[in-house]
């Protein structure tokens, strides 16, 4: 699994607010607790382990913004379209979640099927549930093409 993310962790300006949104959202997905603590926790699937903390308060006075330097979004893997489907009815909407660009669509512009519904966590942080057919080289190249047209504008 040379390459495969190991984990991510996320820094929120309250644990609390965030610590229930995470524990629903990867809970959702079959993420299982691997570690607790006051200011933080971490969750685990298959490898993968999403840690979320406190940061200092200090810190969390400018707040979060996807265009400044750093992180954009996080997205995860969906087994199919319906999967998104049923997160954006079964946890989405019933947590009143702030769900971005109308809801669950298709993205052909990214690749081939690409299906997803984008959100934010409590601190605006945007999240991404995706399901991704296999893609051909041509879709990547398609993709690829439409990443470098993006940083230019």
């Amino acid at each position: 699994m040379k390459g495969q993310i190991y984990h991510v962790e996320i820094n929120v300006s309250n644990w609390v607010k965030s610590g229930r949104f995470y524990d629903g959202f990867l809970r959702w997905l079959g993420y299982q607790i691997i570690g607790s603590w006051k200011i933080g926790a971490g969750w685990g699937i298959e490898g993968c382990n999403v840690w979320v903390f406190q940061c200092k308060e200090e810190l969390a006075k400018n707040g979060y913004h996807r265009q400044r330097v750093g992180l954009n979004h996080i997205a995860f893997h969906a087994d199919s379209k319906e999967m998104v489907d049923r997160f954006y009815e079964e946890h989405l909407r019933p947590n009143k979640i702030p769900v971005l660009y109308g809801g669950p669509k298709e993205y052909p512009e990214y690749s081939k099927g690409y299906y997803s519904v984008y959100f934010e966590d409590p601190d605006r942080i945007k999240l991404e549930l995706a399901y991704v057919p296999v893609s051909s080289p041509k879709d990547l190249r398609r993709a690829r093409k439409l990443t470098i047209q993006t940083l230019q504008t």
